[in-house]
């Protein structure tokens, strides 16, 4: 990787964990359909406008209904999901749960990019979901019936970035990566707003979550997707995802600094187990013949 593109990762590293403290602040006061609908439709106009004042055409005409099946993928599910465990689950268990990205990622690789799934894989999935179980048993939550279906929401939307990743690679590869981001959020944000009536608004949002959702859609959203883009584009959807690895120590530390969060032994523990069996997940493997 270039310099330039470990500066991004870096940043979109960054970005991201601390996302999810956001969502925390946002989802239990403006409950899980606006603060997804909010940070959708706030960060793709902000990105459509910025298209649109540097003059670059993302031929939305041609690709909306690409653009429609990616976002509905890459942003419109998990960011309801999240939001959803937000409700339940502290932000460094949600960073945690991210972390099965490459996990869902490597399987679905396999069914359909004819990737190369052995015996090390197999181990190494065994262990990234071992490590996520052994977080959030160790963690910092009780496992009750609500946090438990709180988790299984939350899984989805890593489930849905590794399928929106294989279906970037295999139908939209063609894409610009600028239009990507701007209007695969953008265009679903609608159908998310449609939510606003089943999950209404929980109680009045003052000043700080009204500044959370904002900093949630303008840097979590809107330049995050455009740093991802960018980095999908350059260094491929392997190596992209390989950002997980780092964001769950990040969200610990974030969730510890602003919200108040412990970290347990067990979630660290079950970080460093999680992490070896991504590691053994990435690792090259021979396609099939």
């Amino acid at each position: 990787m270039r310099t330039q593109d470990w500066v991004r990762f870096l940043v979109l590293c960054t970005i991201w964990s601390s996302s999810f403290v956001f969502i925390r602040i946002c989802a239990p006061v403006l409950g899980p359909a606006l603060t997804a609908a909010g940070r959708i439709g706030i960060g793709g106009i902000v990105l459509v406008g910025y298209l649109r004042v540097i003059g670059f055409d993302s031929q939305w005409r041609d690709y909306r209904r690409l653009y429609f099946r990616i976002g509905l993928l890459s942003s419109a599910i998990p960011f309801s999901c999240f939001a959803i465990g937000a409700l339940q689950l502290p932000a460094s268990l949600l960073g945690i749960l991210n972390a099965c990205t490459p996990l869902f990622g490597s399987i679905f690789a396999a069914i359909w990019l004819g990737e190369g799934f052995g015996v090390k894989r197999a181990i190494g999935i065994f262990l990234g979901l071992s490590g996520v179980t052994l977080a959030n048993g160790l963690g910092n939550v009780d496992l009750s019936t609500a946090t438990l279906i709180a988790i299984g929401t939350t899984v989805i939307a890593p489930l849905c970035y590794a399928l929106s990743g294989v279906f970037i690679k295999l139908r939209a590869s063609h894409l610009p990566s600028q239009g990507i981001a701007a209007w695969s959020q953008l265009s679903v944000a609608p159908i998310v707003f449609l939510g606003i009536p089943f999950s209404p608004i929980i109680s009045t949002p003052g000043l700080i979550e009204i500044t959370a959702l904002l900093i949630l859609a303008v840097f979590g959203s809107a330049l995050a997707y455009l740093l991802f883009y960018r980095l999908l584009a350059d260094i491929g959807p392997t190596r992209c995802t390989t950002i997980t690895f780092i964001i769950p120590v990040f969200s610990m530390g974030w969730g510890a600094l602003l919200l108040g969060e412990q970290i347990t032994p067990g979630m660290i523990m079950g970080c460093i187990i999680m992490i070896a069996g991504t590691l053994l997940v990435m690792a090259p493997t021979p396609a099939k013949s």
